[in-house]
């Protein structure tokens, strides 16, 4: 095997050699649970790595696939007792096999026609919108089937957006990076979000040339065209010179704070304007919950029971959520555990299309594991766990409703 195979892999061969097998990762994997290959598990995917970093096997397709069949959840970097980081290495392994998975040309070629060429992208979604999209005011008509993504007539919505949202009493400035999902499958979250964002005192700035946050072409091997995006995105966050960056999805805050710092590995100067992005950017959650503590936000009523899915780039990427807290200052909420709430929900971005079945199903076990705590909402931090959570609920009638926790909590928000 060529050593080119595995460059980037080979910039982070400390956190292969911090694993011990110990084999807790198998407990949290869902994409193991589902289908119990140890080859797809932390565990497993290192054994091979390190196999293939000393030369005793050779990379192939089957390998490959293996590392593309992979949820990226970072659930076992949570769990994982010796400490791996293996948020710098599935997406890097992938990175280093691309070209062999089943799917990879394909996959590249469809990021290449969508995010890598904004002006293009967005011609795409707004045609997409005007031939089968659904009504923004009817928004549970928004259906992730089993294969596909719901467009909103007027895509992409930072259009129908102005660029900056002032509050009297400011206590700092914001910039919203909306994110896919947001800007053409749910853009009620960008509502709530502003709404939220202004009660709690921070003025909202919302650039209008932000493009896709990379996160797509960063996990699907495609680091040329992340790059792209991740530095016309540095430029611009970096120049608004605002107090704090925020995204109501969890992934795109996860890119500015983690991803775009893996990307640039060896480049010094960009390394550097990364590093000032992530400094600065931080999650929703925790920035409404700083300012409950502060008694900038106060929360009315809301007398229902629900249960919260801890989102995965919350909970194993970043700081952690805060959502219990603010959820937990609403009078007359009753918040019912739901079993396994960090799990993930089975999204996973493209995941969802190139490997819908196991998708759907670890999905459909959420929704189950919800319905049988009695609530009759559930949270997410996420709108790309919404988006899949929804489908499951339209193709089984389940009746429990999926929104993002910013709507709730802006619907009983004391402005």
């Amino acid at each position: 095997m060529k050593e080119k195979q595995l460059n980037e892999i080979s910039l982070r061969t400390d956190e292969l050699d911090k694993c011990v097998n110990c084999g807790l990762c198998l407990s949290v994997c869902p994409t193991y649970l589902v289908k119990g290959n140890e080859g797809l598990t932390a565990r497993g995917k290192i054994v091979l790595l390190k196999a293939l970093i000393d030369e005793s096997i050779e990379v192939s397709p089957g390998i490959a696939d293996l590392f593309d069949d992979c949820l990226t959840c970072y659930a076992c970097q949570t769990v994982c007792p010796a400490g791996v980081k293996t948020q710098r290495l599935w997406t890097t392994a992938r990175q280093d096999m691309s070209g062999l998975t089943s799917a990879g040309k394909l996959k590249h070629a469809g990021l290449y026609w969508t995010i890598n060429k904004p002006k293009l992208f967005e011609l795409e979604v707004k045609l997409a919108g005007l031939l089968s999209g659904f009504d923004k005011d009817d928004h549970r008509q928004a259906k992730l089937g089993k294969q596909s993504l719901p467009i909103f007539k007027g895509a992409p919505y930072i259009r129908h957006l102005d660029g900056e949202y002032p509050v009297v009493n400011e206590v700092g400035s914001v910039g919203l990076l909306l994110g896919c999902s947001v800007n053409l499958s749910t853009p009620w979250v960008a509502d709530a979000v502003i709404k939220l964002l202004n009660a709690a005192g921070w003025r909202v700035v919302i650039p209008k040339e932000q493009v896709c946050c990379g996160a797509p072409a960063i996990n699907n091997a495609s680091w040329d065209i992340a790059r792209k995006l991740a530095v016309h995105n540095i430029e611009l966050f970096n120049k608004l010179n605002v107090d704090k960056v925020i995204s109501p999805d969890g992934t795109c805050s996860s890119a500015f704070s983690h991803d775009y710092l893996e990307l640039f590995q060896s480049d010094r100067e960009l390394q550097s304007e990364a590093e000032k992005l992530a400094e600065i950017t931080t999650d929703l959650g925790h920035l409404l919950a700083e300012a409950l503590d502060d008694g900038r936000l106060k929360l009315g009523k809301y007398k229902k029971a629900i249960t919260l899915h801890d989102s995965c780039h919350i909970i194993h990427v970043g700081r952690g959520s805060r959502w219990r807290d603010l959820l937990n200052a609403v009078d007359g909420l009753e918040i019912r555990e739901l079993p396994y709430s960090d799990h993930c929900c089975g999204f996973g971005g493209s995941y969802a299309f190139f490997h819908n079945d196991t998708s759907y199903k670890i999905a459909e076990r959420k929704i189950n594991q919800a319905i049988e705590t009695g609530a009759e909402e559930i949270l997410v931090g996420s709108p790309g766990c919404a988006l899949r959570l929804q489908s499951v609920v339209n193709n089984t009638n389940s009746g429990i409703i999926v929104r993002h926790t910013a709507e709730l909590l802006a619907e009983i928000v004391v402005n």
